[in-house]
């Protein structure tokens, strides 16, 4: 003998996204919010976790930014001696090439 209980199903949803919660919300917190906003401890909670989530991200991403400030300051600094090194290489080059022209145009002058 099966003894159903009219009790048993009282108050329950129909739809199949809150079945088994008595008084459901539709975003499966389980609690009616009652629409006020942050009413429940389960969204205050959730809420904290996605603050912490979000704090944690920008801390990462303040980290990285502080590297790639880093790397563009050293980055920086290689260019400038690099650009200091070249110009002093280019001098010494138009130097000794100055001084070859002229030895040169003195050799050619004793001889013609």
């Amino acid at each position: 003998q099966k003894i159903v209980s009219n009790m048993s199903m009282a108050g329950y949803s129909k739809d199949p996204m809150m079945a088994g919660s008595y008084g459901a919300s539709p975003y499966g917190t389980g609690y009616s919010t009652g629409g006020g906003f942050g009413a429940s401890p389960q969204n205050t909670a959730n809420l904290k976790g996605k603050l912490t989530a979000l704090e944690e991200q920008i801390r990462i991403l303040t980290e990285e930014l502080n590297h790639h400030k880093k790397e563009v300051q050293i980055l920086r600094s290689e260019k400038d001696t690099l650009e200091s090194m070249l110009t002093m290489k280019t001098q010494e080059i138009k130097n000794t090439l100055g001084n070859e022209l002229y030895r040169v145009e003195e050799e050619t002058k004793r001889h013609f």
